[in-house]
């Protein structure tokens, strides 16, 4: 496989590649060799995988690499490619399209394919598996939406600014959101996954929408997608349909299961993806890392740590018991939660500035468990589940304004096993694990 060759097959195939500026696609081509070799490549269900199918995907596969800090590194636990002809629905289940866990990525070529055609659409089943893979690349190898960093104060960073946009992202859940699957709201590998798809392919719109979001993933990949060439597009698609994505990371054995399903664009089903789904260096740094993580995730607010001023009161006594409040700047009360040990525990509630409920929960011993409600601005129910030790658990079920149902999803432990969607109060579609 010469370079020209490689060249040809990526200009003909895949056309995020004919969007990068001419010294990224040089540097791409340097890498591809390196990534092949690397890893193992497996055809199923009789399919044989061409030298032309291995570059397109493995060009996906590194685009994301190209300034990253630590280049290939970030893919050094991965062993294993796995490629289906059309789904996993054979290994997996109905409709998914590809997963990932630490070592190992499973693709769809059908949906592989579909995503490599048209690079400004927001779609990209090989990068966003390949995103988990990086995230699955941090120092505790867990898929947490906090990728491989070089300093436990990046982390910690790190950790703060997704904890932030993962959160106004759920609440922003239906409003106009164009650039950002509605499918990140799954959990926070989800959530990094999608952006990191949203990054590459719609650069500009992503921005535009999302800019906080936009300038950490710039930094980070090192690369601005905004400035790339748009309007390249391989071939046209089979149909003109908006995909259903619904990739969903799984607690139990790390994996990570990207669902397609396809609909008109006006398909009420499309419209409703949001709570649908998708090498250690030292052992002694693993450990010290691991126990840092746990206590960061306490959400510990000592009553001596926080100063009062007029924007938050603070009524915790030394026995660590109280309340916090948080107030906007016209003087409306914003977050009250309560407080014992020094640690959130109980009820909490958040308020806009004109003072709505918006949002309300429970807390115990610092992380989120107990029921969740999120409303509309009309002040009806706009999502209401349980979270079980900071993972949705059981029925969760997202509403119209006008109080209709529209989703139901049912959740084990964090993990999506089922979901139906109503398109009209007596027709609706199940997908997932209905018996």
């Amino acid at each position: 496989m010469s370079a020209d060759q490689n060249r040809k097959w990526l200009e003909t195939n895949v056309s995020l590649f004919s969007r990068m500026p001419a010294d990224l696609q040089n540097d791409l081509l340097v890498i591809l060799p390196s990534f092949i070799a690397k890893v193992g490549w497996q055809g199923k269900e009789g399919l044989q995988i061409t030298d032309e199918m291995k570059v397109c995907i493995a060009a996906e596969a590194c685009i994301p690499l190209l300034r990253m800090s630590g280049g290939l590194d970030n893919y050094q636990r991965l062993k294993l490619v796995e490629v289906f002809p059309e789904d996993l629905a054979k290994v997996s289940a109905p409709g998914v399209a590809g997963d990932a866990n630490y070592e190992r990525v499973r693709l769809g070529w059908r949906w592989a394919r579909e995503g490599m055609e048209n690079g400004e659409d927001g779609y990209n089943l090989i990068i966003h598996e390949f995103a988990h893979i990086i995230d699955f690349a941090s120092m505790d190898g867990q898929a947490d939406g906090v990728p491989r960093f070089e300093s436990y104060r990046e982390i910690r960073d790190w950790e703060r600014f997704v904890s932030q946009n993962y959160e106004d992202f759920q609440r922003e859940l239906g409003s106009n959101n164009e650039s950002f699957s509605d499918y990140g709201s799954s959990n926070e590998a989800e959530f990094f996954a999608c952006a990191t798809e949203s990054f590459f392919e719609r650069g500009a719109k992503f921005h535009y929408e999302w800019p906080e979001i936009y300038d950490r993933l710039k930094d980070y990949y090192g690369v601005d997608p905004k400035l790339w060439v748009t309007g390249i597009k391989i071939k046209e698609s089979e149909s003109e349909v908006q995909e259903l994505v619904s990739p969903e990371i799984s607690d139990s054995d790390s994996q990570d299961e990207t669902l397609r399903n396809k609909g008109s664009e006006d398909d009420s089903v499309t419209e409703l993806e949001a709570e649908s789904p998708a090498e250690l260096k030292e052992q002694a740094e693993d450990e010290q890392f691991k126990k840092e993580k746990e206590e960061q995730q306490e959400i510990q607010v000592k009553s001596e740590q926080i100063e009062e001023s007029d924007l938050l009161s603070v009524k915790v006594d030394a026995r660590g018991l109280g309340n916090i409040t948080e107030y906007h700047a016209n003087g409306v009360r914003a977050f009250l939660w309560e407080v014992r040990d020094f640690i959130n525990e109980g009820p909490w509630r958040r308020w806009n500035n004109k003072g709505d409920l918006v949002e309300e929960g429970w807390c115990r011993k610092g992380v989120r468990d107990g029921r969740y409600k999120l409303n509309h601005l009309n002040g009806k129910t706009k999502i209401d589940g349980t979270y079980r030790n900071d993972k949705r658990d059981g029925k969760w079920r997202v509403f119209g304004e006008d109080g209709a149902l529209l989703q139901e999803n049912h959740y084990q432990q964090g993990d999506l096993i089922k979901w139906e969607v109503w398109s009209a109060p007596d027709q609706s579609n199940k997908y997932g694990g209905w018996s």
